[in-house]
């Protein structure tokens, strides 16, 4: 790097009010950067959940409303302050931040280089007359694809190759390696201590498709009548769940723990972590799962082959199919030895290639070709490799 070349100095932005992968994502490349010195901000709703951990973790926050991805008010606010602090770059987290900070760079006169992260593997633009695309065809300097899968979408809707960074998702090991099985814990949850339990921690919406989940679990039951499932998570979809449950006679196999905040416990008390989802960009929780050493059964959505390699690190079974999936679980219940190698390769694989320290390497990477000027045609970025 030049001696002369210009010092990343970010902020990032994102307007959602809750806590979901990609505030934690956030949260672990903002506090990584501020560790290191970088100067390093955020922009986030009145009283988020992400502002508080921000601020714990170091990171400079603002709370700042955001009414919807065109509020000009929110981006001249966002503006106002890039300049007033000093910022050179401005760092979306949402699709929603992204308009806002493409408005506050270009309309309200921040003059900050635009970067936006891609979580989803969603077509992008898929409103009235695909509108939507537009954004992604201007104003923004260089996106943040989490798998080589959304790198495929965005470039699908018309984002040159050359623009589209893969920077993979990552876990904190800290968190989850060590961590000792709660006492207690199942018989909190009415759930024998010997019970073979398999876990799910996902929000409560359709792409994460739990009807599949408990189709296969229930098909899991008829072979293993010890079994029980536990879904970790909230949304909208909850009570259709239960209901489902109840119309197959698996209520009393069910536990719904809501949304909580131990996941790195919870995960100690499953058998076997089984993702259901339909579609993933990548799917952080399967990088936290694998380093708490958890066997893992997933769909092959997404960017999911990603952070689970097939047969290596995890069982693959294909999208929308409850008896492959019920197969992949009754596979490594029934074999405990290639459950646990496979185990100790993923947490391997987590602990050397998923770190908010390589997350921090790559983004700084893309931060400084962006400063440069060297985001153009004749530097094509490609892939990234296994």
């Amino acid at each position: 790097m030049s001696a002369f070349m210009e010092e990343p100095r970010v902020l990032h932005v994102d307007e959602q009010e809750g806590w979901r992968g990609g505030e934690q994502q956030m949260l672990y490349l903002a506090r990584e950067l501020a560790r290191r010195g970088y100067r390093t901000g955020a922009v986030v709703q009145p009283e988020a959940i992400a502002a508080d951990k921000l601020r714990r973790a170091g990171v400079e926050t603002w709370e700042i409303s955001m009414r919807g991805e065109t509020d000009l008010p929110a981006a001249w606010r966002i503006a106002r302050l890039a300049r007033s602090e000093g910022f050179s770059i401005l760092h979306a987290h949402t699709a929603h931040a992204q308009t806002l900070i493409q408005l506050a760079s270009h309309v309200c006169g921040a003059g900050c280089k635009v970067v936006a992260h891609r979580r989803i593997e969603y077509p992008v633009g898929r409103g009235l007359l695909g509108l939507g695309r537009l954004k992604y065809r201007f104003g923004v300097d260089a996106y943040v694809a989490i798998s080589n899968r959304v790198k495929q979408t965005l470039m699908e809707a018309g984002v040159p190759e050359w623009r589209i960074f893969v920077v993979r998702s990552v876990t904190d090991p800290d968190r989850f390696t060590g961590v000792r099985p709660e006492a207690g814990l199942r018989a909190s949850f009415g759930i024998p201590a010997d019970a073979f339990v398999v876990g799910n921690i996902a929000a409560l919406v359709g792409h994460k498709d739990h009807r599949a989940l408990l189709e296969a679990c229930r098909i899991v039951r008829d072979h293993v009548p010890e079994a029980h499932v536990v879904i970790v998570g909230d949304g909208p979809l909850r009570e259709r769940i239960i209901s489902k449950a109840k119309a197959m006679h698996m209520s009393d196999r069910l536990v719904m723990t809501g949304f909580r905040w131990d996941v790195p416990q919870l995960i100690r008390a499953f058998d076997v972590f089984a993702l259901s989802s339909s579609a993933e960009g990548l799917c952080s929780t399967l990088l936290e799962v694998a380093a708490s050493g958890c066997p893992i059964v997933a769909t092959d959505a997404g960017g999911v082959r990603e952070a689970v390699l097939p047969d290596e690190t995890g069982i693959i079974v294909p999208i929308r199919c409850p008896n492959a999936l019920a197969h992949g679980i009754l596979r490594l219940h029934a074999d405990r030895g290639l459950a646990e190698q496979m185990a100790a390769r993923g947490k391997k694989r987590v602990l050397e290639r998923f770190t908010p320290e390589i997350l921090a390497d790559r983004t700084l990477q893309l931060y400084r070709r962006a400063l440069a000027g060297g985001v153009r045609p004749s530097n094509p970025i490609g892939f990234l490799a296994e």
